[in-house]
């Protein structure tokens, strides 16, 4: 069996997370890395991974320390699904199981589509709201049309279509790929229409299980959550942990990782490699990667904290920061609306010009290299691009854009003044 694992897109919504999506690091090691072991684990077949050129070396080096049995086919411009597959095309042959390369999936549903009976198997899940992507329309197990983005409202059934499927002939899919065409980004989909349309046994299995895609950086923290929930409990015998520091809960600390007096570990975390968990910080359910600092008096709770982050006197509440990031004193990350509506976030693809994240609690979404100053704060869901910077003082209630600077302009009036000097005494005596 020949195994397709879609890892080529751009990742247009994830902005300002300029990482590739597979390649993002979770609990130390990339995302894609995590998939593909597990997949290799429930599936006999050769690998075809489709990358794009600017992913090609890193998904290469985790195909290589998983080692598989693979080939890696290189989608040169980022134009949908049909387009990744066909780049891929010289390669098909025989079964195909075609996955995306993010998605988290209970791995049983890889069986459920490979036995499934049909020429094609599909497999969807049930939703209680509206989702950007493919809808199933089904009469009992047989496929009749995939919609895709039918808009909120428009859905011909509540059974969303995962990326997880199967042709019995890879062949074929080839052959239908190449002839289908449409002006929007369904091409694939056209595809899987037209096989139904000409006889074929197309098929569904409704999927039960957990399913966390990655379309919006946001979601960097339910797949956290979900890894994170699934640890065991292991401290590495090369970190140093103070007897006066408090660890509860399931928690990873890996090797060269200090924890310092008066800190205190909540599981389920992730400590990555030679972090430093300083004096009376809290972490809380979060994932910090490697080389990490947690200054003094930090709170970092259920956050994704990238690489080389940096902290000190900081509240920093269910954000997303992709690495390379600084806090001054004082600065905190506002994560809960006080009127508790859920968060929007800037998203120029819809009507609106936003997003509802669906989440009552969301921080800051920050690019790689970026920094907040002193006393500075950022409202719920407000993003900043990397390499830009969010000075002393600012209130953030919006996006900046990569390399800006954001200063707050003060004006001070300086008069003369002769103090009436007061001795503190009085005070004292007033607390006797």
């Amino acid at each position: 069996m020949k195994i397709i694992i879609l890892a080529g897109g751009e990742g247009k919504r994830m902005w300002p997370i300029q990482t590739d999506k597979c390649l993002i690091p979770f609990l130390g090691k990339p995302l894609l890395y995590r998939n593909l072991k597990q997949v290799r684990q429930n599936v006999d077949g050769e690998f075809i991974i489709v990358a794009n050129p600017q992913s090609k070396d890193g998904v290469e080096k985790i195909a290589q320390e998983l080692e598989l049995s693979y080939t890696i086919a290189i989608q040169r411009e980022s134009k949908g699904m049909a387009d990744a597959i066909l780049s891929a095309k010289d390669l098909i042959e025989g079964e195909v199981l075609v996955l995306n390369a993010e998605d988290q999936l209970d791995p049983k549903v890889y069986g459920e589509v490979i036995k499934g009976g049909g020429d094609v198997m599909v497999a969807g899940l049930k939703v209680d709201k509206y989702f950007p992507g493919g809808y199933i329309k089904a009469k009992g197990d047989r496929l009749e049309a995939i919609v895709e983005k039918p808009g909120a409202g428009n859905e011909p059934s509540d059974l969303v279509k995962l990326v997880v499927d199967y042709f019995k002939d890879g062949k074929k899919l080839v052959e239908y790929l190449e002839k289908a065409t449409s002006e929007k980004d369904d091409v694939y989909e056209v595809a899987l229409d037209k096989m139904i349309a000409d006889g074929m046994d197309v098929k569904f299995t409704k999927y039960d299980g957990v399913w966390i895609p990655l379309k919006y950086p946001w979601q960097i923290l339910d797949i956290t959550a979900h890894l994170l929930f699934k640890i065991e409990h292991n401290i590495s015998p090369g970190a140093k942990v103070s007897e006066k520091a408090i660890i509860s809960g399931p928690v990873i600390i890996e090797e060269g990782v200090r924890v310092l007096e008066g800190a205190v570990i909540k599981g389920p975390c992730y400590i990555g490699k030679n972090v430093i968990v300083g004096n009376n910080s809290m972490v809380r359910e979060s994932d910090l990667e490697e080389g990490c600092v947690t200054g003094f008096s930090s709170d970092i709770t259920r956050s994704y904290i990238g690489a080389n982050s940096w902290f000190h006197t900081n509240y920093v509440g269910d954000s997303v920061i992709e690495g390379d990031f600084g806090m001054g004193s004082g600065a905190v990350l506002a994560n809960l609306r006080l009127d508790d509506h859920t968060i929007r976030v800037g998203d120029p693809s819809t009507s609106s010009g936003q997003v509802d994240s669906g989440r009552h609690k969301l921080g800051l979404i920050a690019g790689k290299g970026s920094r907040v100053g002193v006393n500075a704060s950022t409202m719920p869901g407000a993003r900043v691009g990397s390499n830009s910077l969010v000075g002393p003082g600012v209130v953030l209630y919006g996006d900046v854009k990569e390399n800006k600077k954001v200063l707050v302009k003060q004006e001070l009036e300086i008069t003369e003044h002769t103090p009436a000097l007061t001795s503190y005494d009085q005070f004292r005596e007033k607390l006797k």
